[in-house]
């Protein structure tokens, strides 16, 4: 058979046997081929067994034999020794852009209750429930293709802490589960050479002036969506220099533009156009009067970009967005630059959507939490390669189909929609018709759901190609 995705990005990983990274890129296309199965049933058997013999990865073949003192004992064999490889093709598919986007996020994952399951805790979801929190960082290019996953993290809650939220202020960032944050930006600026440009992307939670007064390369940047509404210094145009608060700052701002972003529907998983008006204004965030000993004092410059939806649909509330980035925005080009960047952050909503609804990791099933958290960093890695079909032939339509699927699926593909398929959008729209998209005039680009409904069918026809090959 032919080698596939999975192969590339698992070559690196920090298994000491390199047989087992074979066997674990064998697995995620499994796990690909057969989105929404139980993990056993899409691992089968050989998948299952490697996949339990991972605490065993180099181990001596004699277990016989005594242990030789001048071998190294097993690493540990955890999310980051899984995706090492993939952080590696990550970042190399990043140097191919002068900026590349990192959307960072948190979700929870709950599981079915069993006794058998150990190590999970309450989310905010469910307090009486059991699961894991779960926070990554997915790089994307500046037009919001996904390039891979840079960083991922699991903890769980324990009962007694829950609640705790009341004295979040009392307490230092390294004691909160804002710590998250910070942990991500370093993962990311270790991932990439200190002289690629990156522009790291937060929602509201991610609003924590720790993370703003953090240290960073130079070519590192961040864009948060505002929650608090902080005191800032800024200058007026007659060139006052006062004080106010920032929401109030925010709607002073000069208008530098209006533009169409692509934004999600309320409550549906879907995408909408929709035009809004942009404002922008530079100003000095100033430090919380309840930072802890310590903690960055200085004031920081930053940008603030007013975004309000200026025609939303009836039945949705109009886009209110308050950005602060640290980006240079020199010209209102830049500004509308900036929040189209913002825009791209669905991106990491739709990976926890292809996890949830596509892969159904909430239906899980292992016993210890080490081994839960290894099964998750693959359903990662299998996630992004579905989300990254999505949305790769949108940003490179005329690239050769052959860089998104191979050459017998490519032929499989042309024999099943009797079709010509050459370049990447070609391929695409197959991939999509195979699980019921209508091409007709028009027609909006398939999306994650109809494409990896469409790809578990083409694997299905893959495996019957190979059965009928002479071996």
């Amino acid at each position: 058979m032919e080698h596939h995705w999975a192969q590339r990005e698992l070559r690196g990983a920090k298994l000491r046997d390199v047989r087992t990274r074979g066997s674990m890129a064998d697995l995620c296309e499994a796990l690909a081929r057969q989105p929404g199965a139980s993990f056993s049933a899409a691992a089968g058997s050989a998948g299952c067994q490697a996949f339990g013999r991972l605490p065993k990865s180099g181990a001596a073949p004699n277990p016989a034999a005594a242990p030789d003192p001048t071998v190294a004992p097993d690493p540990t064999v955890g999310p980051a020794e899984l995706l090492a490889g993939h952080i590696q093709q990550t970042a190399a598919r990043g140097g191919a852009y002068a900026l590349v986007l990192v959307a960072q996020d948190t979700t929870d994952l709950q599981f079915p209750r069993s006794p058998m399951v150990t190590g999970l805790g309450p989310t905010g979801k469910a307090p009486q429930g059991q699961g894991l929190l779960a926070h990554s960082a997915l790089a994307l290019s500046p037009a919001g293709t996904p390039l891979g996953v840079l960083h991922v993290s699991f903890w769980h809650r324990e009962p007694a802490a829950h609640g705790q939220r009341a004295t979040r202020r009392q307490r230092r960032t390294d004691e909160k589960e804002s710590r998250k944050w910070l942990e991500g930006l370093t993962a990311i600026e270790t991932a990439f050479p200190p002289e690629q440009p990156v522009l790291v992307i937060q929602d509201r939670e991610g609003d924590v002036f720790a993370l703003l007064a953090q240290a960073r390369r130079p070519h590192t940047h961040l864009l948060i969506r505002a929650a608090q509404n902080r005191k800032v210094a800024w200058v007026t145009p007659a060139g006052v220099p006062q004080q106010d608060y920032l929401f109030a700052v925010a709607a002073t701002g000069p208008v530098v533009g209006r533009l169409t972003v692509t934004v999600p529907r309320r409550r549906e998983p879907i995408e909408r156009e929709t035009v809004v008006e942009v404002r922008a204004v530079q100003v000095w965030v100033q430090p919380p009067r309840h930072r802890k000993a310590g903690a960055p004092a200085l004031p920081h410059g930053v940008v603030v970009v007013q975004v309000r939806e200026l025609a939303p649909p009836p039945e949705e509330p109009a886009i209110a967005w308050v950005l602060v980035t640290t980006f240079a925005v020199p010209d209102a080009a830049t500004a509308l630059a900036v929040v189209g960047y913002y825009a791209c952050r669905w991106r990491i909503e739709r990976l926890h959507y292809t996890l949830k609804s596509g892969l159904k990791v909430e239906e899980v099933r292992h016993a210890s939490r080490t081994t839960l958290e290894r099964a998750l960093a693959l359903y990662y890695l299998v996630a992004w390669h579905l989300l990254w079909l999505t949305y790769v032939a949108r940003e490179q339509p005329t690239a050769a189909a052959t860089q998104v699927l191979t050459a017998v699926e490519l032929q499989i593909l042309t024999r099943t929609t009797a079709r010509p398929v050459r370049t990447a959008q070609e391929a695409i729209v197959a991939l999509g018709t195979l699980g019921g998209y209508r091409p007709y005039r028009n027609a909006l680009p398939p999306g994650v759901q109809v494409l990896w409904r469409g790809y578990r069918r083409l694997q299905d026809a893959l495996l019957g190609y190979w059965a009928r090959e002479p071996a």
